[in-house]
């Protein structure tokens, strides 16, 4: 059993603590993309509790379209996906 995640088949899905050790992005920044419907896709089980596949955030970070949205560059992210 993962202790970053939660496994469901073939998703591993994570909070959004992960994500911000993992990519920097603070959870505030998280929290208000999801408001504005932008970000990762996420996954809601509970109201009050958030979940990300993990592949889907790599993605998503990785995708020069949404680059515009954080200042994180894709090298740096790969960096950090390797380790």
């Amino acid at each position: 059993m993962m202790k970053a995640g939660i496994t469901m088949g073939a998703m591993v899905l994570v909070g959004a603590r992960y994500v911000q050790r993992k990519y920097g992005v603070p959870v505030a920044e998280l929290a208000r993309w999801r408001r504005l419907g932008i970000g990762p896709d996420y996954y809601q089980p509970l109201a009050r509790i958030i979940r990300y596949d993990i592949g889907d955030v790599g993605d998503w970070f990785h995708d020069p379209d949404y680059a515009h949205l954080h200042d994180f560059p894709a090298e740096e992210v790969a960096k950090r996906c390797v380790s």
